[in-house]
């Protein structure tokens, strides 16, 4: 705790007085990550120094912002290794919210140390998650102010924070948004006592209950595999997924898709309801991987349910 507080002092410090540097935008500029560039083998100095006094239980350097403008062959984690700081650090202070929002020819900020930067302003769905997440487990961090192309931008840091695993599977395509605006989760994934034999069975996804006719959105981008209509899953939607994943929403009361239709993630596919073998109105929701069912849960921000 003493070292957190003896880093978040000295960036606040740092930040402080530098406040003309950031409205300028003048951050020390990186040409090319190579050691001909004599920026960058101040950013080198600096990350070093982070990780050696935090190492030995020194007081940690000051927060620092560079700038590097990328180049052909650059991506996220290419940058990342070049400057010995990890992608969630990168990511967060430039507002990439998937690795696919890296772009060549982009101005990129390059802090000199790990850390998330949680906009004070959430914008994104990856920003909202952080932010939850945080809310529920405290960190000591401070208020900083980055200059973007649009302005000036004010985000809460914490020094060292990486992503927790959720925010990790979200930021790289693996985690799915939830299907519906707001539900209660009435049975999970796994063995349970079905309600229709009471006797004990295996329950391949899990169960939404939300009112009836609440939209129901697509939990990632894919394509419609296949509409139908079956005993158990009464009308029902199967969605097909980069990677080899599905996802499947039974007990629909009307289905606004059609079979081959590209849906983007959070189109309305259907409508709750209670269709097939059901107690009443409610979504079955199941993600399935290279065939086989996966406990959705770890997979979706269950948090604000």
């Amino acid at each position: 705790m003493r070292k957190a507080a003896r880093f978040l002092l000295a960036a606040a410090i740092a930040i402080e007085a530098s406040a003309p540097l950031f409205a300028d935008n003048h951050y020390p500029r990186i040409s090319e990550l190579t050691n001909d560039d004599v920026v960058y083998g101040q950013l080198e100095g600096d990350v070093a120094a982070y990780y050696e006094d935090v190492l030995n239980g020194r007081p940690a350097p000051a927060l620092g912002i560079y700038v590097y403008r990328t180049r052909k062959g650059d991506s996220l984690y290419s940058v990342a290794a070049q400057v010995n700081v990890p992608y969630e650090a990168i990511a967060t202070a430039n507002d990439i919210e998937r690795p696919r929002d890296f772009h060549v020819g982009t101005r990129l900020l390059i802090p000199n140390c790990p850390g998330l930067f949680i906009p004070r302003a959430p914008r994104t769905e990856l920003d909202y998650l952080m932010a939850a997440w945080r809310e529920k487990s405290p960190a000591t961090g401070v208020d900083v102010s980055l200059y973007e192309s649009s302005g000036l931008t004010r985000y809460y840091f914490v020094p060292g924070a990486q992503f927790q695993p959720i925010e990790r599977a979200f930021f790289l395509g693996i985690l799915f948004r939830f299907p519906l605006p707001h539900a209660v989760v009435t049975s999970e994934y796994g063995m349970r006592i079905d309600p229709f034999t009471g006797r004990l069975s295996f329950h391949s996804g899990i169960d939404l209950a939300a009112p009836w006719g609440t939209d129901v959105y697509a939990a990632r981008d894919g394509v419609v595999q296949y509409v139908g209509r079956n005993r158990t899953y009464g009308n029902f939607v199967l969605l097909k997924h980069d990677d080899g994943y599905q996802t499947l929403y039974g007990h629909l009361s009307s289905v606004s898709v059609r079979l081959n239709d590209y849906v983007p993630s959070g189109m309305i596919i259907g409508k709750v309801g209670s269709t097939g073998l059901s107690t009443g109105p409610h979504l079955h929701f199941e993600i399935r991987h290279l065939g086989r069912t996966e406990d959705p849960a770890p997979l979706l921000p269950m948090g604000d349910q």
